[in-house]
């Protein structure tokens, strides 16, 4: 990577010459939610340092600083834009019935309205109420239509944009035009250090290499690392009363998924449009799935399912294969080398070429008898499901985290009555007969759990009592510390979190800057 004035190889710099860069706000991570972030802070003045684990190649080892039984984490990458350097770029909003005081939310989904709009803009995609009037299907099957009408159906709605938004692209150029932006890599934020008081963040150290830790200052600071590093830093910074909260690192979720069926259909339809298989519209691209309707029960589980003909379901493989292949590759003990990386990192850009590709080649056929059912499952917040420290060290003394979670009983439960309910609407409109290939009751499930999307791990609240952040993501009990991320969702629902995530760290900014226009003493 080539260095510019404001995009620093930390290892190439002495430790005086990166404290002496003057920034008003210092930001852990440089992801999805550091993009929003720091875009926000910049439009109203400020300076903000981004601190970034890794370069701009894929790193997505997590190995030396967690362990997982049987599975490593890889919808993550150490590197600058984080996981928006592996994604497909599809995006939603969460929903009325997912962002809600009822799921202890301390703000209901329309105070991020506007701030959902923004993050938009951002994405450069349509606005979400020009998607919610595209039809769902507006094809020559009566069953379908009427299906996609039913009050009981819920139809999910993706856009996103080709190519996808990428954090490290839009971070560079941001920082090319921006001066009161400073990037430094090759920088891993182990800790935050508290002041005397106790009630402060004084610096955070940070590993530069092996045998080299440097403190940085900053009046403000704000932790976006992903909903594994999140809770581990804050762990791993316990000094007495500092950062006690026992909610840091719990209601850790994912977004299990899964082929779980197949629909025998008892007339063939076209999969032409973006019920079946991804659409363009105009500048955006769209994909469209459906849940089920229960009313507003508080302990509701919002699932949804997407239709696919045979052959796009190996796309959905591919993606997931590569990216599987990348954490391979990248795990264990050896050093990598550059060339490796680079490959690595192509690789996971092969994956998402091949599941877009293969996304519209639905197009291409006249139709299909048999539909694909893939599921995407949300789950009940479960303090005991959590991010903690295990016995065994990273590299740098430090304890590992481990990931505690499974798909509960309950959670199993949730989906089998979906489904069931979802086979009696498919039946009730003539359109098929879904076939589930969930295991019996007992038997372990094939999905896939642990793999991207981590959720929970410093939830937002009124209280510290069943939270770590309040609702302007500063931490309970910390002054000048705030967290952004996914690891602030209080409940999961069932879409990629990016806009969200997006949504709520402008809306943390919004809340740093009018602190720092009061204690500068403007109205």
């Amino acid at each position: 990577m080539t260095d510019t004035r404001n995009i620093i190889d930390a290892r190439a710099c002495s430790d005086e010459a990166l404290q002496a860069i003057g920034s008003d706000v210092l930001i852990v991570g440089s992801g999805a939610a550091a993009c929003a972030m720091a875009t926000r802070l910049l439009a109203e003045g400020l300076k903000v340092t981004l601190l970034e684990t890794g370069d701009n190649l894929v790193n997505s080892d997590s190995s030396p600083f967690f362990e997982i039984a049987n599975q490593e984490p890889f919808g993550l990458s150490f590197q600058i834009g984080g996981a928006t350097n592996l994604w497909s770029g599809r995006v939603a909003p969460l929903e009325d019935v997912d962002l809600t005081s009822g799921n202890d939310w301390p703000l209901e989904r329309a105070e991020l309205d506007g701030y959902y709009q923004q993050a938009i803009e951002l994405l450069q995609l349509k606005p979400i109420g020009a998607i919610d009037q595209v039809p769902a299907y507006d094809g020559g099957s009566r069953p379908w239509r009427e299906f996609v009408s039913d009050p009981a159906v819920s139809v999910k709605r993706f856009q996103w944009s080709r190519p996808a938004f990428n954090g490290q692209d839009y971070l560079k150029a941001l920082a090319g035009k921006n001066p009161d932006l400073t990037i430094v890599y090759n920088c891993r934020v182990l800790q935050v250090l508290p002041t005397a008081a106790g009630d402060r963040v004084g610096a955070v150290r940070a590993a530069i290499g092996e045998g080299r830790t440097v403190e940085l200052s900053a009046p403000e600071f704000v932790l976006c690392a992903g909903g594994l590093e999140n809770p581990r830093i804050m762990l791993n910074s316990r000094q007495g009363g500092f950062l006690a909260n026992d909610n840091i690192g719990r209601f850790f979720s994912t977004h299990p998924k899964a082929n779980v069926g197949r629909i025998h259909l008892f007339k063939t339809v076209k999969t032409a449009g973006p019920l079946f298989s991804d659409h363009k519209s105009g500048s955006s691209s769209l994909r469209f799935g459906v849940g089920v309707r229960k009313g507003q029960k508080r302990d509701q589980l919002n699932h949804y399912v997407q239709f696919s003909p045979r052959f796009e379901s190996i796309g959905l493989k591919l993606l997931e294969h590569a990216q599987h292949v990348v954490a391979a590759g990248e795990g264990g003990d050896r050093p990598q080398s550059t060339l490796r990386r680079r490959l690595t990192s192509a690789l996971a850009v092969v994956g998402q070429v091949a599941f877009n590709v293969i996304g519209k080649m639905g197009l291409l056929g006249p139709g299909g008898s048999i539909l694909v059912v893939r599921g995407f499952f949300d789950q009940h917040p479960n303090a005991e499901h959590r991010v903690e420290l295990s016995d065994a060290r990273d590299p740098h003394g430090l304890p590992k985290g481990v990931v505690r979670w499974s798909l509960t009983e309950d959670d199993q439960a949730s989906i089998r009555e979906f489904l069931d309910e979802l086979s009696g609407l498919l039946l009730r409109h003539n359109i098929g007969k879904l076939i589930s290939t969930l295991p019996p009751a007992g038997k372990p499930w094939d999905i896939t759990g642990i793999h991207s999307h981590f959720m929970g791990t410093t939830r937002m609240g009124r209280s510290a009592d069943m939270s770590v952040i309040d609702r302007d993501g500063r931490v309970h009990g910390v002054d000048n510390l705030y967290a952004a991320g996914a690891s602030v969702f209080t409940s999961y629902g069932y879409a990629n979190p990016v806009l969200t995530v997006m949504a709520l760290a402008m809306l943390t900014a919004d809340k740093i800057c009018q602190r720092h226009k009061t204690k500068a003493g403007n109205p």
